[in-house]
């Protein structure tokens, strides 16, 4: 498992015993060093920023690799799309809103255990007030390393 951070101040935050390899996507040559791992190319990308990462995406990919996106900073992505075809990649669009309720109540309930038993952290940053969401998406666009929740009274 190759897991990816935005922010090199991140790579402390993986824990290794989920992921085996951890890169960041602010390096230089992250491509490389995921290659590195995997010099045949990656299997499967799960992506949370299709239009953010789809060049990155592209070149890690393996033969006939599954590019599964959930999210994206664009309604209308743009894709390397020749080097996907030539790739022979699949590309998955996972939207969580048309996912089965049975598949969100059992993705609830392992998560919460996860959470209960400390193999997952979730940092939560100071509650902001309600009068202040200016702010709050300040601190999303800025690319908090918590969740920014509202403090709603």
């Amino acid at each position: 498992m190759i897991g990816t951070v935005c922010r090199a101040a991140d790579l402390g935050r993986v824990d290794p015993s989920a992921v085996t390899h951890a890169v960041a996507l602010d390096a230089p040559d992250a491509v490389d060093r995921i290659r590195a791992h995997a010099p045949g190319g990656v299997d499967r990308v799960v992506e949370v920023s299709l239009s953010d990462n789809a060049d990155l995406d592209t070149a890690v990919l393996g033969l006939g690799g599954v590019l599964a996106a959930y999210a994206g900073r664009s309604d209308r992505p743009e894709l390397p799309f020749w080097p996907l075809l030539f790739a022979n990649v699949t590309l998955r669009l996972l939207g969580s809103d048309d996912f089965p309720p049975t598949a969100k109540q059992q993705a609830a309930a392992d998560l919460t255990t996860a959470a209960r038993d400390g193999a997952l952290s979730i940092p939560i940053g100071e509650p902001v007030p309600l009068d202040q969401i200016a702010a709050a998406h300040d601190r999303v666009d800025a690319g908090s390393n918590g969740r920014v929740l509202l403090a709603i009274p």
